[in-house]
Formats: C-alpha cells, sequence, structure tokens
C-alpha cells in the first residue's frame, strides 16, 4: 500500500468534530471525538469511536452512558482544549462553561444541541473501541453551522 495515498485519501473523508460528555459517580470528563455517526434510524443508535488509552472509555464502560454535543462553527479553540489528554489537563471540562444532561453527563454551553446515549455494545477496533449506543434522549438548542474537521485543519495521520 502506499502510505501517502492511504493519508491522502483518509483525510479527504469528511468529518464533523463532537464533544462526548462522560461520567462514572464524581469522575466527570469530556473529550473532542470525530468517529462518531449515526449508524441506525429505529431504534436510534449511533456509533462513537474511543481511545483505548484514554481515561474517557473506562468512565464509558462503568456507567454506559455519555453524551455527544454538535459544536458550532467558530469552536476550534474548545475543540482544542478537550481534544488534550486528562493526563496532562485532568480539569478541562471545568475549564469551559457547561451544564449537565438529565442523565448527568456534561455539554458545553455553546452546543447546537446533544444527545444523551445508553450503551448497547461494543466493538474492538485496533487502538480504539468502537461503542454502539442508543439515542435515550435529545435536546437541540441554537441554530448555526456545525464545526467540522476541515475548519479546524486538525488531522489524523491515516
Amino acid at each position: 500500500m502506499d502510505p501517502e495515498a492511504k493519508k491522502r485519501v483518509l483525510r479527504a473523508f469528511t468529518y464533523g468534530l463532537y464533544i462526548v460528555g462522560c461520567r462514572n459517580g464524581d469522575d466527570v470528563n469530556a473529550f473532542t471525538a470525530n468517529w462518531c455517526t449515526q449508524v441506525s434510524f429505529d431504534p436510534p443508535l449511533i456509533a462513537l469511536s474511543v481511545q483505548k488509552d484514554g481515561h474517557s472509555i473506562d468512565l464509558i464502560r462503568a456507567s454506559g452512558i455519555f453524551t455527544v454535543a454538535v459544536l458550532p462553527s467558530g469552536s476550534r479553540e474548545l475543540a482544542g482544549l478537550l481534544g488534550k489528554p486528562w493526563k496532562r489537563v485532568p480539569d478541562k471540562i471545568h475549564q469551559v462553561e457547561h451544564f449537565y444532561a438529565d442523565n448527568g453527563c456534561p455539554v458545553p454551553a455553546n452546543a447546537l444541541g446533544y444527545v444523551e446515549c445508553q450503551v448497547q455494545s461494543e466493538a474492538d477496533a485496533g487502538d480504539s473501541v468502537v461503542f454502539i449506543a442508543e439515542v435515550v434522549n435529545a435536546r437541540w438548542l441554537r441554530d448555526g453551522q456545525p464545526l467540522t474537521m476541515a475548519e479546524t485543519g486538525f488531522r489524523h495521520a491515516g
């Protein structure tokens, strides 16, 4: 395989950037995710890829819940902050204005909207785990264009 061609093609895939909020008891975190997509209409299911070496995977596994918030265009700084590893910035969620959804997980105050999710299953996916979760609640907060990976200039190595 041509590694440069692989990078170029994978970087051309379009992605949104989302903030995933999670908690287990008093342990609360949020992280930036871009591998998130709807996979079923009935029931409403999403797939979320979470790195195996991150703090949040343990919170999601222990509680079985999370939120996914859609960020508005122009939120590059917020996505960058919440994209930093918990090991380096364990209080990052407390550095941004946020509120808690009905399931107790954090949501950035500037979100366009969010869904609350209940994990149904998980699958190993290389350096990540893919969670399949049912959308159990949703709230639209304001109109606007969503933030995309292309807008931020962030990139994956592919």
